[in-house]
């Protein structure tokens, strides 16, 4: 339950890797070649590093889009040159599928992602924010052979200041972490238009890759990620290794530290010794310029009863920490079920930071960082790792603007966003839960649509149909509600539909769609409760608050509606809509849930 603040958070960098690369097809590399030399001359705006790029050439009327040989780029001025090689060596641009040209419009397009092939990450200075990865064109599209006409890209996402100015990108949102078997880091597919002339046979560009990275001067590799120990169950060992921005070795010497030696403590050759039960973070760094390495370790977890424990990634102060830990012993105090203790490697930034650590029996990672301003989006939560059996969450993450910490009514709203990361709405669809007039809804297609796609009309009335959730909405007046049972929220838009109780009938209680005002008492009632029950987890069978729903009897003839919203405030897109994890038989980290903001 205790808040455990993270000691080692990575320095943000503001210098950017720029690794060569373009696309290819069917998943063919394009030797290249891996000298690295530098050039130290002044940095463009960016404080860039830039490399080789990678000429790509496009056949129209054969449908193919190949990759040559990696030149080197020369004769630019005011660059810090590091040439890495290129396609195949340090990532990969893949179409998944031949390109297509429709003469008709004189489209030709490709869907293309991106691998990563260094082992750190592309997209990320601090392994917690996410900056992208963009794919900008260096030179190019030049017409080639005897066709006439001009080529045009038009699918870039914006322009910047790279190896020139103003060169256009495409964005691939999300975080790629480097090559680690057996992680297939990719991004999502994205789709690039050209517009050629019928008169065009062939054409050629040149692109580059630029992404943040946490360790742009090397970082110190930790093996292994994480350690699950217990008092008189002996020592373990681990290794630092220091690597340079691409993973080669450096040479330099790598010495150990512990963030709490009560809990473990580690000598100079990274013998782990446990002290006490808890958590600590053992540490390598070279004292140099790269990046340190941590390895989460995990002494005696808890056994019997359910546990939270929230992790602090960004500093908080002592009245925001008692808020997330009384959350805690709140929902502690309610789910009594102990649940076996899993590792979760989530080697991507879904959960407020990477994740490698011994779980038991759920731990959230909490962020407080700018949003929008006051109000609006006060916060967002979700779960991000399912366990393997049973999929219940083992891990989750809450991130809360900065603007709105000091509301009085912050402890509700923590409390709120602990329920998400529970499963509440996020996951009733996953169970089979949701449902409307005609049946089961797949919440992810209706809900939460993807954000290229225009939202479908919702069906009406939908509902929680979980048995203990509904006896408990009988036994808080709802026996006299005349609708499907629970009532869901169906209104408000995108990521308040579908995943909260509806405001016009539960009101005040605690897990609706509004915070109330402050000197409105927001009831956790049974009906969350047990709904918690229907999912899978064992619950007490009292404790939670009195609460009677304040409009789930038809208002009298003639009454003027009431409006259940007034004085609140909407809890706007606070269910987070990215990809949750797993563990599949063989070991693997699969998605189990689909990424909604592609």
């Amino acid at each position: 339950m205790r808040g455990i603040p993270r000691t080692t958070v990575y320095p943000i960098s503001f210098l950017m890797l720029l690794v060569a690369a373009a696309a290819c097809v069917d998943d063919i590399p394009v030797t290249s070649p891996e000298e690295v030399t530098k050039e130290e001359v002044t940095e463009p705006a960016g404080n860039q590093h830039v490399v080789a790029s990678v000429t790509c050439t496009a056949h129209v009327g054969a449908g193919e889009l190949s990759c040559g040989e990696v030149p080197v780029v020369d004769g630019e001025s005011g660059l810090q040159r590091v040439i890495l090689g290129g396609q195949g060596v340090y990532v990969d641009l893949i179409s998944i599928k031949p390109p297509f040209y429709d003469p008709a419009t004189e489209v030709f397009w490709a869907d293309v992602y991106l691998r990563n092939r260094i082992p750190q990450g592309l997209g990320s200075p601090d392994g917690i924010e996410t900056t992208g990865i963009r794919v900008f064109t260096h030179s190019g599209p030049t017409v080639l052979g005897t066709g006439t006409g001009v080529v045009t890209d038009d699918s870039t996402d914006g322009t910047g200041d790279f190896t020139g100015v103003m060169q256009p990108y495409r964005l691939y949102t999300g975080y790629v972490p480097g090559l680690d078997p057996p992680f297939i880091y990719i991004t999502a597919t994205k789709r690039w238009f050209w517009t050629v002339p019928t008169t065009v046979d062939s054409f050629a560009f040149e692109v580059f890759v630029s992404a943040d990275v946490v360790g742009e001067d090397g970082f110190v590799s930790m093996s292994p990620g994480s350690l699950l120990m217990s008092m008189g169950g002996g020592t373990q060992t681990v290794t630092g290794t220091a690597l340079d921005v691409v993973g080669r070795l450096t040479g330099s010497a790598v010495t150990y530290s512990t963030s709490d030696p009560a809990v473990a403590t580690v000598d100079a050759f990274g013998v782990v010794t446990p002290q006490g039960a808890g958590i600590v973070d053992i540490i390598g760094t070279t004292g140099g310029p790269e990046t340190d390495g941590r390895v989460r370790v995990t002494v005696d977890p808890p056994t019997g009863g359910f546990d939270i424990d929230v992790h602090f990634v960004t500093p908080v102060s002592a009245s925001q920490a008692l808020a997330f830990n009384n959350a805690a012993a709140r929902w502690e105090s309610l789910i009594t079920g102990d649940l076996p203790t899993e590792q979760v490697t989530i080697p991507f930034i879904v959960c407020g930071g990477l994740v490698d650590e011994y779980v038991d029996d759920l731990a959230i990672n909490v962020v407080l960082d700018s949003i929008d301003g006051l109000g609006n989006t006060l916060g967002f939560a979700a779960p991000c790792w399912a366990r393997s059996t049973g999929g219940l969450p083992a891990f989750g993450f809450m991130v809360f603007d900065t603007a709105d910490v000091g509301l009085p009514q912050f402890g509700d709203v923590v409390l709120h966003e602990m329920g998400h990361v529970l499963g509440v709405g996020v996951l009733w669809g996953d169970y089979g839960l949701l449902n409307d007039d005609l049946g089961s809804i797949d919440d992810y297609d209706q809900c939460f649509p993807i954000a290229d796609d225009p939202p479908p009309p919702l069906t009406t009335d939908p509902y929680f149909s979980g048995l203990e959730a509904i006896a408990a909405f009988d036994s808080t007046g709802g026996a006299a509600f005349t609708g499907n049972k629970v009532p869901v929220e169906d209104d408000w838009g995108q990521g308040t539909r579908c995943v909260h109780w509806r405001e016009s009938v539960l009101d005040t209680e605690i897990m609706t769609g509004f915070v109330e005002a402050p000197a409105i008492s927001m009831p956790l009632s049974a009906v969350t409760i047990k709904s918690l029950g229907d999912m899978g987890y064992t619950m007490a069978t009292s404790g939670w608050d009195s609460f009677a729903c304040p409009f789930c009897a038809p208002p009298a003839l003639g009454a003027a509606a009431v409006d259940a919203t007034a004085g609140g405030l909407q809890l706007i897109n606070d269910v987070w809509l990215g990809p949750m994890y797993s563990r599949d038989a063989q070991g693997r980290v699969i998605e189990v849930r689909p990424d909604r903001r592609r």
